[in-house]
Formats: structure tokens, C-alpha cells, sequence
């Protein structure tokens, strides 16, 4: 009986302690970008664009450059309401994982594994939404591929 209760009791716990990790999605990286809702950018407003590359520099890190316009980073205003199509944040995505936010032009992205990585920096609002403009997402995308050393 013993065992029963102690299962039981330790089967609760695991239990409740997956479920509150499941309601906190929100800093889950699976599937990331699908949980934040989009924002149309409405054919009347500028609709903002950005370019970049990623490099490697003489460290050995990767750096990644971006350039937008009509877009001003707003790190400041980062979890508000206040919706506007030319301010925000970007998301920087490696491989479908979101790694972090951006709010400048650079960003170290460190050290890369060998293998072939797909980089994507998306625009976001305030509110973290993704922009979009005639359905695709306003976002960068470069793929790398590093060798394997010997």
C-alpha cells in the first residue's frame, strides 16, 4: 500500500509540474514563431524590409548584420500594446529554434557546430507579433554551411 501512495503522490506531482510548464508556451521554442500572432502590415502604411548577412569574424564567431527601413528598433516599448508597422524587435531563429531578440543592427551569433544552419531574423511588434505583408512574413533568411574540420 505504501508504494501505491508514494506512486501515486510522485505521478501527481510529475503531473502538475508538466502542466504548468505546458501554460508557460511562451518561452518554448518549439514552434515559437507559430504562437505569436501576426500583424498585417496594411497596403496604406510603408511596409518595412530587412536585409542582412551572417559572417564569420576573425574569432571564429558568426556575426549577424541587419539592415531595415521603414522599421526602427524599440526595445523599450518591448511587451506593450502600442502597435505601430515601423517599430519593434526582431527574433533570430537557427534552425526553427528561436535563440533570442534582437534590438540593434548586430549580433553575435558565437559559435556554430559543423552542418548545414538555417538563420532567420523576423520583424516584430511590440507585442511580439510577427509582421507580415500579402501573407509572407517580413523576415531574412540565409542558410550557412560549415565543414567539418579534421
Amino acid at each position: 500500500m505504501y508504494r501505491f501512495i508514494s506512486f501515486f503522490v510522485i505521478f501527481s506531482f510529475v503531473s502538475v509540474m508538466l502542466y504548468f510548464h505546458q501554460q508557460n508556451g511562451h518561452d518554448s521554442a518549439s514552434n515559437h514563431a507559430e504562437k505569436h500572432q501576426r500583424i498585417v502590415i496594411p497596403s496604406s502604411q510603408s511596409v518595412p524590409s530587412i536585409t542582412g548577412s551572417v559572417t564569420q569574424d576573425p574569432s571564429g564567431t558568426w556575426l549577424l548584420t541587419i539592415k531595415t527601413n521603414n522599421f526602427r528598433f524599440t526595445p523599450e516599448k518591448v511587451g506593450t500594446d502600442d502597435i505601430r508597422y515601423d517599430e519593434g524587435h526582431a527574433h533570430l531563429y537557427i534552425n526553427g529554434e528561436k535563440i533570442n531578440r534582437i534590438y540593434g543592427n548586430y549580433y553575435n551569433v558565437d559559435s556554430l557546430e559543423p552542418g548545414t544552419h538555417h538563420i532567420k531574423v523576423t520583424l516584430n511588434g511590440n507585442n511580439h507579433g510577427i509582421f507580415t505583408h500579402n501573407g509572407e512574413e517580413i523576415a531574412f533568411n540565409q542558410t550557412i554551411n560549415i565543414p567539418k574540420t579534421n
